[in-house]
């Protein structure tokens, strides 16, 4: 069978390599493999693949995810109107909700992956969007603080496994190269579903039955179009690449073999080994993903919390979206604080939206063209700083709303962008798939933002403003102390290198105490 060329997804990374030692091995330089088509032909196919793949499983992923946030955020769009008078709640239970949806939403995301692994994404994501859909319309029923609270604790059970579970879902169909762009798009859909969770809401409380009153409308539409979005995943998303519908048979071979060539690794020599699996699933066998780079658990979990660096990252990420988490559910309170009022202020928290989907789109292109991680990141964090700085200390409406547009086109981008950051610097994909689950505890920022944005410190929100502008300011500092400390240590490893002789780049490659990012061959981007 053909031996197909193997690339790192990490230009950036071969390059510094090439400096601090040149005339090495493609094997000395890299570490992490990817699919890379062979032939014009195989090129052509690759890109007929994915553009079925986008217009089926990216396109309902995304659906998912929108309904995901709209249904997760309403709470601060029916705030504008009756529903806290008419199902008897206290004034401070809007903020408590987001902090009990939290509790719960938080710590399950990695269980409720793990599960969706065991029973099947695509059957565990169906479940958890009719689950969270039928908890959605429930809310109709809301006519006390307990009822309220209860519902919201569940909705962040059921809501939780979505996005891990969709993100190792995407991983089994688009090889590497391929799949940071769909993951992007896929985590840009959260601010799309800001903008449109506005406009969802301003049609939806002006109706009105003589048994539904304006919000309970909006909870039962949108939790009935969250369930039909589910019934159509369950019937049109295939259960893994083996078996897609709509794919023709030479498709299907194209995208099975690729994943398995994804797969391999400069450790693997054996390249008919590949070759005969991948022919092996194009009749039906295992899936090229099911299993694939298993090892220890306990070591994976070892090398995570052993990586104090890529811990560091996570507790940035954490004040990088606090923002984003605060704003998607208290945006329209804050904007009624400029002087609107009512139904409106509903209406006019949907631009600030659109200008984060369009800061996110030109921030990670720049990310990706620039190859720059880190230095992006803190860039979007600092528009974020000076939106939350004017809104906070001017008393011109007119600014303060001006300067909500500066700060949403910048905080959108963190998320992504350090997702993709620390999945370039993990190598070894078990360990990877343990980091990128310990990242989703970066939501604890919806518990801080709860807590923040209390009805007390209305109109103005000055004070939760303030905070956050300070939160702001430190997670930048700690993203450019990471940034240091990865340049220092390529620096120390590209100098220990540059000693070595072919015998001693070898005897690293074959290392079992180091392994992935730990090897010293491996350079750390930023």
């Amino acid at each position: 069978m053909e031996h197909h060329p193997i690339e790192t997804n990490d230009k950036a990374s071969i390059a510094e390599v090439e400096v601090a030692k040149q005339g090495l091995s493609a094997r000395a330089r890299s570490t992490v493999a990817h699919y890379v088509p062979s032939t014009e032909e195989e090129q052509a196919l690759d890109r007929q693949v994915n553009l079925k793949f986008d217009f089926c499983i990216i396109l309902i992923l995304s659906l998912g995810f929108i309904l995901l946030g709209i249904d997760k955020t309403n709470v601060g769009f029916v705030a504008t109107s009756n529903f806290v008078e008419e199902a008897h709640l206290k004034s401070s239970d809007i903020a408590n909700s987001v902090s009990l949806f939290s509790a719960t939403y938080v710590p399950l995301q990695p269980i409720s992956s793990m599960i969706g692994r065991r029973v099947g994404a695509k059957w565990w994501m169906g479940a958890l969007m009719i689950s969270w859909g039928c908890i959605c319309i429930a809310h109709i029923a809301i006519r006390n603080s307990t009822t309220f609270l209860a519902l919201r604790l569940l909705l962040g059970v059921a809501e939780a496994g979505f996005t891990p579970t969709a993100f190792y879902y995407m991983s089994a169909f688009y090889p590497k190269f391929s799949l940071g762009f769909r993951m992007g798009l896929f985590s840009g859909m959260y601010s799309i579903a800001g903008a449109f969770a506005g406009l969802l809401a301003y049609g939806i409380l002006h109706l009105e039955t003589s048994m539904l009153q304006g919000w309970q409308m909006l909870f039962l539409i949108e939790g009935v179009l969250t369930v039909f979005v589910a019934i159509i995943a369950l019937t049109l998303l295939p259960t893994d690449v083996t078996h897609v519908w709509f794919l023709t048979k030479k498709e299907r071979a194209h995208a099975v073999h690729r994943m398995e060539r994804d797969f391999q690794t400069f450790a693997d020599t054996d390249t008919q080994e590949f070759g005969s699996r991948a022919d092996s699933l194009v009749h039906g066998a295992e899936s090229p993903f099911a299993g694939a780079n298993d090892s220890n658990l306990w070591q994976d979990i070892q090398d995570v919390l052993k990586d104090w660096r890529k811990l560091l990252i996570i507790v940035c990420n954490i004040l990088s979206v606090l923002p984003v988490t605060g704003f998607t559910t208290f945006l329209p309170l804050i904007v009624a604080g400029m002087g609107y009022s009512g139904i409106k202020a509903t209406l006019m928290s949907v631009p600030p939206f659109i200008s984060g989907t369009a800061g996110l789109i030109v921030i990670v292109l720049l990310s990706d063209h620039l190859k720059e991680r880190s230095l992006l990141i803190v860039i979007g964090m600092a528009l974020g700083l000076i939106g939350c700085l004017v809104m906070a200390t001017s008393s011109n409406p007119q600014l303060r709303y001006g300067f909500a547009h500066v700060c949403l086109s910048g905080v959108f981008a963190g998320g992504p962008l350090v997702a993709v950051w620390l999945t370039g610097n993990t190598p070894c994909k078990s360990t990877r798939a343990f980091i990128l689950g310990l990242n989703g505890w970066s939501n604890i920022a919806g518990v801080i933002a709860g807590q923040l944005f209390k009805s007390k410190y209305a109109p103005s929100y000055r004070y939760p403003l303030i905070v956050t502008m300070i939160l702001i300011a430190v997670g930048m500092l700690g993203f450019c102390l990471v940034r240091a400390l990865y340049m220092v240590e390529n620096r120390r490893r590209r100098k220990e290198m540059a000693e070595w002789d072919e015998a001693r780049f070898a005897l690293e490659g074959s290392s079992i105490e180091r392994r992935g990012d730990q090897r010293l061959t491996w350079i750390y981007s930023y």
